[in-house]
Protein backbone atom coordinates (compact mmCIF):
# COMPACT_ATOMS: atom_id res chain seq x y z
CA UNK A 1 0.00 0.00 0.00
CA UNK A 2 1.60 3.07 -0.95
CA UNK A 3 2.69 5.46 1.58
CA UNK A 4 0.11 7.69 1.56
CA UNK A 5 -2.83 5.55 1.26
CA UNK A 6 -1.50 3.82 4.17
CA UNK A 7 -0.98 6.91 6.25
CA UNK A 8 -4.76 7.73 5.24
CA UNK A 9 -6.21 4.54 6.64
CA UNK A 10 -3.85 4.02 9.72
CA UNK A 11 -5.46 7.64 10.71
CA UNK A 12 -8.65 6.63 10.30
CA UNK A 13 -8.72 2.93 11.78
CA UNK A 14 -7.33 4.80 15.06
CA UNK A 15 -10.68 7.38 14.76
CA UNK A 16 -12.52 4.65 14.31
CA UNK A 17 -11.42 1.83 16.38
CA UNK A 18 -10.58 3.92 19.76
CA UNK A 19 -13.46 4.54 22.26
CA UNK A 20 -12.41 7.68 23.32
CA UNK A 21 -11.65 9.47 19.91
CA UNK A 22 -13.78 12.62 19.50
CA UNK A 23 -16.17 11.26 16.96
CA UNK A 24 -16.77 8.57 18.87
CA UNK A 25 -17.80 10.83 21.93
CA UNK A 26 -20.10 13.07 20.19
CA UNK A 27 -22.49 10.14 19.30
CA UNK A 28 -25.36 10.59 21.48
CA UNK A 29 -26.95 7.39 23.53
CA UNK A 30 -30.51 8.06 21.93
CA UNK A 31 -31.04 8.48 17.76
CA UNK A 32 -33.34 10.98 16.34
CA UNK A 33 -34.09 11.27 12.27
CA UNK A 34 -33.75 7.42 11.79
CA UNK A 35 -35.62 6.33 8.72
CA UNK A 36 -33.85 3.19 7.42
CA UNK A 37 -31.75 1.98 10.66
CA UNK A 38 -34.26 0.48 13.37
CA UNK A 39 -35.68 2.99 15.63
CA UNK A 40 -34.74 0.84 18.89
CA UNK A 41 -30.54 0.17 17.47
CA UNK A 42 -28.34 0.43 20.01
CA UNK A 43 -25.12 2.25 20.21
CA UNK A 44 -22.95 0.10 19.63
CA UNK A 45 -24.27 -1.58 17.00
CA UNK A 46 -24.98 2.03 15.25
CA UNK A 47 -21.30 2.51 15.43
CA UNK A 48 -20.66 -0.77 14.34
CA UNK A 49 -22.96 -0.12 10.93
CA UNK A 50 -21.19 3.57 10.35
CA UNK A 51 -17.78 2.06 10.60
CA UNK A 52 -18.57 -0.23 8.08
CA UNK A 53 -20.00 3.02 5.64
CA UNK A 54 -16.50 4.50 6.17
CA UNK A 55 -14.31 1.59 5.53
CA UNK A 56 -16.40 0.11 3.13
CA UNK A 57 -16.19 4.11 0.85
CA UNK A 58 -13.08 5.32 2.42
CA UNK A 59 -14.73 8.01 3.90
CA UNK A 60 -14.90 10.40 7.48
CA UNK A 61 -18.66 10.94 8.94
CA UNK A 62 -18.21 14.22 7.61
CA UNK A 63 -19.15 12.92 4.31
CA UNK A 64 -23.27 12.12 4.55
CA UNK A 65 -23.74 14.38 8.04
CA UNK A 66 -22.98 17.94 8.15
CA UNK A 67 -19.74 18.87 10.28
CA UNK A 68 -19.08 22.35 12.33
CA UNK A 69 -15.95 23.29 10.32
CA UNK A 70 -14.73 25.28 13.52
CA UNK A 71 -15.81 23.20 16.48
CA UNK A 72 -15.72 19.47 14.16
CA UNK A 73 -19.09 18.61 15.71
CA UNK A 74 -21.53 16.87 13.48
CA UNK A 75 -25.06 17.63 13.24
CA UNK A 76 -26.43 13.85 13.13
CA UNK A 77 -30.34 14.38 12.63
CA UNK A 78 -30.02 16.74 9.74
CA UNK A 79 -30.77 15.53 6.31
CA UNK A 80 -28.96 18.59 4.41
CA UNK A 81 -26.82 16.28 2.36
CA UNK A 82 -27.95 15.00 -0.43
CA UNK A 83 -24.81 11.90 0.61
CA UNK A 84 -26.79 11.15 3.56
CA UNK A 85 -30.17 10.75 1.40
CA UNK A 86 -28.01 8.81 -1.25
CA UNK A 87 -27.31 6.51 1.54
CA UNK A 88 -30.61 5.39 2.83
CA UNK A 89 -31.75 4.79 -0.76
CA UNK A 90 -28.75 2.53 -1.01
CA UNK A 91 -29.07 0.69 2.04
CA UNK A 92 -33.15 0.10 1.76
CA UNK A 93 -31.77 -1.17 -2.31
CA UNK A 94 -29.42 -3.63 -0.61
CA UNK A 95 -31.80 -4.81 1.37
CA UNK A 96 -33.96 -5.71 -1.62
CA UNK A 97 -31.25 -6.90 -3.36
CA UNK A 98 -30.25 -9.41 -0.84
CA UNK A 99 -33.92 -10.52 -0.32
CA UNK A 100 -34.82 -11.28 -3.60
CA UNK A 101 -31.39 -13.25 -3.88
CA UNK A 102 -32.99 -15.24 -1.02
CA UNK A 103 -35.87 -15.73 -2.73
CA UNK A 104 -34.27 -16.74 -6.40
CA UNK A 105 -31.50 -18.45 -5.66
CA UNK A 106 -31.76 -19.44 -1.89
CA UNK A 107 -32.07 -23.31 -2.49
CA UNK A 108 -29.38 -23.56 -4.92
CA UNK A 109 -27.07 -21.16 -2.70
CA UNK A 110 -27.93 -21.71 0.76
CA UNK A 111 -24.35 -20.47 1.67
CA UNK A 112 -25.62 -17.22 -0.11
CA UNK A 113 -23.72 -14.23 0.04
CA UNK A 114 -24.61 -11.11 1.52
CA UNK A 115 -24.25 -7.73 -0.28
CA UNK A 116 -22.97 -5.10 1.06
CA UNK A 117 -22.02 -1.24 0.74
CA UNK A 118 -18.18 -2.59 -0.25
CA UNK A 119 -19.04 -5.27 -2.61
CA UNK A 120 -19.76 -2.49 -5.26
CA UNK A 121 -17.58 0.30 -3.03
CA UNK A 122 -14.29 -1.46 -2.48
CA UNK A 123 -13.47 1.61 -0.82
CA UNK A 124 -14.29 4.53 -3.04
CA UNK A 125 -17.10 6.83 -2.72
CA UNK A 126 -18.29 6.84 -6.24
CA UNK A 127 -17.90 3.07 -7.68
CA UNK A 128 -16.72 3.27 -11.06
CA UNK A 129 -14.77 1.17 -12.74
CA UNK A 130 -10.89 1.41 -14.13
CA UNK A 131 -12.23 1.50 -17.72
CA UNK A 132 -15.09 4.52 -16.82
CA UNK A 133 -12.58 6.75 -14.56
CA UNK A 134 -10.08 6.53 -17.83
CA UNK A 135 -13.08 7.12 -20.65
CA UNK A 136 -13.87 9.85 -18.40
CA UNK A 137 -10.60 11.50 -18.33
CA UNK A 138 -10.08 11.33 -21.76
CA UNK A 139 -13.40 13.25 -22.90
CA UNK A 140 -12.03 15.63 -20.87
CA UNK A 141 -8.37 15.92 -20.10
CA UNK A 142 -7.01 14.13 -23.16
CA UNK A 143 -4.25 11.30 -23.66
CA UNK A 144 -1.54 12.65 -21.85
CA UNK A 145 -3.45 13.50 -18.77
CA UNK A 146 -5.09 10.03 -19.00
CA UNK A 147 -2.49 7.98 -18.93
CA UNK A 148 -1.12 10.43 -16.32
CA UNK A 149 -4.50 9.65 -13.59
CA UNK A 150 -3.63 5.90 -14.76
CA UNK A 151 -0.51 6.62 -13.18
CA UNK A 152 -1.58 7.99 -10.16
CA UNK A 153 -4.40 5.83 -9.61
CA UNK A 154 -1.90 2.55 -9.28
CA UNK A 155 0.19 4.37 -7.20
CA UNK A 156 -2.47 5.12 -4.89
CA UNK A 157 -4.54 2.24 -4.85
CA UNK A 158 -2.50 -0.41 -5.94
CA UNK A 159 -3.30 -3.22 -3.98
CA UNK A 160 -6.26 -2.76 -2.94
CA UNK A 161 -9.66 -3.67 -4.56
CA UNK A 162 -10.48 0.03 -5.64
CA UNK A 163 -9.49 -1.03 -9.60
CA UNK A 164 -8.35 -3.29 -11.57
CA UNK A 165 -4.71 -2.64 -12.01
CA UNK A 166 -3.81 -6.90 -13.51
CA UNK A 167 -2.51 -7.71 -16.83
CA UNK A 168 -5.31 -8.03 -19.04
CA UNK A 169 -7.37 -4.27 -17.59
CA UNK A 170 -6.09 -1.93 -19.74
CA UNK A 171 -6.08 -4.43 -22.59
CA UNK A 172 -9.42 -5.01 -22.20
CA UNK A 173 -10.07 -1.10 -21.73
CA UNK A 174 -8.22 -0.78 -25.04
CA UNK A 175 -10.20 -2.51 -26.99
CA UNK A 176 -13.10 -1.02 -26.42
CA UNK A 177 -12.06 2.19 -26.46
CA UNK A 178 -10.46 1.42 -30.25
CA UNK A 179 -13.65 -0.58 -31.38
CA UNK A 180 -16.19 2.21 -30.08
CA UNK A 181 -14.66 4.84 -31.61
CA UNK A 182 -11.62 4.64 -33.91
CA UNK A 183 -10.34 7.66 -33.48
CA UNK A 184 -9.53 6.72 -30.06
CA UNK A 185 -7.07 4.37 -31.17
CA UNK A 186 -4.03 6.30 -30.24
CA UNK A 187 -5.12 7.08 -26.61
CA UNK A 188 -5.75 3.24 -26.70
CA UNK A 189 -2.36 2.44 -28.26
CA UNK A 190 -0.91 5.23 -25.13
CA UNK A 191 -2.82 3.29 -22.79
CA UNK A 192 -1.20 -0.73 -23.53
CA UNK A 193 2.26 0.77 -24.08
CA UNK A 194 1.73 2.43 -20.39
CA UNK A 195 0.52 -1.34 -19.76
CA UNK A 196 3.93 -2.33 -20.99
CA UNK A 197 5.58 -0.81 -18.49
CA UNK A 198 4.29 -2.83 -15.82
CA UNK A 199 4.17 -5.98 -17.87
CA UNK A 200 6.95 -5.95 -20.09
CA UNK A 201 6.52 -9.73 -21.53
CA UNK A 202 2.51 -8.90 -22.21
CA UNK A 203 2.09 -11.18 -25.19
CA UNK A 204 -1.82 -10.03 -24.77
CA UNK A 205 -0.52 -6.53 -24.82
CA UNK A 206 1.64 -6.54 -27.87
CA UNK A 207 -1.17 -8.55 -29.58
CA UNK A 208 -3.94 -5.75 -28.72
CA UNK A 209 -1.18 -3.46 -29.72
CA UNK A 210 -1.30 -4.97 -33.25
CA UNK A 211 -5.10 -5.20 -33.56
CA UNK A 212 -4.90 -1.42 -32.72
CA UNK A 213 -2.31 -0.37 -35.36
CA UNK A 214 -4.74 -2.43 -38.10
CA UNK A 215 -7.87 -0.25 -36.78
CA UNK A 216 -5.84 3.11 -37.90
CA UNK A 217 -4.70 0.91 -41.45
CA UNK A 218 -0.85 0.32 -40.33
CA UNK A 219 -0.32 -3.14 -41.15
CA UNK A 220 3.24 -3.29 -40.98
CA UNK A 221 3.63 -2.24 -37.14
CA UNK A 222 0.25 -4.31 -36.96
CA UNK A 223 2.75 -7.37 -38.08
CA UNK A 224 5.16 -6.32 -36.68
CA UNK A 225 3.87 -5.97 -32.59
CA UNK A 226 2.13 -9.12 -33.65
CA UNK A 227 5.28 -11.21 -34.11
CA UNK A 228 6.64 -9.87 -30.84
CA UNK A 229 3.10 -11.23 -29.27
CA UNK A 230 4.15 -14.88 -30.86
CA UNK A 231 7.66 -14.57 -29.68
CA UNK A 232 6.30 -14.54 -26.06
CA UNK A 233 3.67 -16.78 -26.60
CA UNK A 234 5.04 -19.24 -29.19
CA UNK A 235 2.21 -22.08 -27.74
CA UNK A 236 -0.90 -19.96 -28.16
CA UNK A 237 -2.77 -21.44 -31.00
CA UNK A 238 -5.16 -18.32 -31.59
CA UNK A 239 -2.76 -15.75 -31.66
CA UNK A 240 -0.72 -17.95 -34.58
CA UNK A 241 -3.80 -18.06 -36.08
CA UNK A 242 -4.41 -14.44 -35.92
CA UNK A 243 -1.12 -13.67 -37.30
CA UNK A 244 -1.26 -16.43 -40.29
CA UNK A 245 -4.43 -14.24 -40.59
CA UNK A 246 -3.03 -10.83 -40.84
CA UNK A 247 0.10 -11.92 -42.91
CA UNK A 248 -2.17 -13.62 -45.56
CA UNK A 249 -4.61 -10.56 -45.88
CA UNK A 250 -7.42 -12.83 -44.91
Amino acid sequence: MPLARRTAFLVLAVLLATPVAFVHAQIPDKFTNLKVLPQDIQKPQLVATMRGFSMALGVRCDHCHVENEATHEHDWASDAKDTKKIAREMMKLSGEVNASLKTRVGSMRPDLIQVRCVTCHHGLPKPQTLEQVLDASLAISGTDSTVAKYHRLRDEYYGAAAYDFSEWSLISIAENMAKADPAKADAALALLNTNLQYFPESAGTYARIAETYLVKGDKATAIQNFDKAVALAPEDPWLKRRVESVKSGQ
